[in-house]
């Protein structure tokens, strides 16, 4: 039984996270020294990467990780008016709110449009696999059966060919030592 939200609960809901918006907003303004060197550690780790990937000749590799140092200031001051201070706080508390919302509708949704959209192709996928190998094992089993009456066949066919008894026929098979 989940009781709905009332309308004096979802306004004190939107005011506390407008209230949470302006704080993370007067924090990123406030330590904008903070956010700058996050920033520029992500730059570092960021430049390190790339060139490792495109770059992976000595020489070079080295010349560029030595010369990224140097747009690192611009990077950080950038970084922190275009992205952190505009776009973070909205992406926080967009992210907060998402730990401490429960909407159980949204989670139904959720696992049937998985299993709708991840489960069902890979279940019928199993299914004509399954169909194929019984075939397979059917077909294998039939080829086993064919093939020992086969040999059955032609040994019981040697023997009486050659009016031997089929045990007689394997003693004669191992050469005699003692003549």
């Amino acid at each position: 039984m989940t009781k709905l939200k009332t309308e004096e609960e979802k306004t004190l809901e939107q005011i506390k996270l407008r209230e949470i918006l302006i704080l993370l907003d007067q924090l990123f303004k406030r330590e904008e020294v903070t956010a700058k060197a996050i920033v520029g550690c992500l730059y570092d780790i960021a430049t390190i990467n790339l060139i490792n990937k495109y770059f992976p000749l000595w020489g070079i590799n080295a010349t560029l990780k030595y010369l990224s140092r140097f747009p690192r200031p611009i990077a950080q001051s950038l970084g922190v008016k275009l992205y952190l201070q505009p776009k973070c706080p909205q992406l926080i508390t967009d992210w907060l709110y998402t730990l401490v919302e429960f909407s159980e509708k949204e989670i139904l949704s959720l696992e049937t449009n998985i299993i709708a959209d991840e489960l069902l192709p890979i279940l019928n996928k199993s299914k004509l696999e399954i169909k194929s190998l019984n075939k397979k094992v059917k077909i294998l089993g039939g080829s086993l059966a064919a093939t020992i009456i086969f040999f059955s066949g032609s040994f019981i066919w040697i023997a009486y060919n050659l009016e031997m008894n089929p045990l007689e026929l394997l003693n004669t098979s191992k050469p005699n030592l003692i003549d």
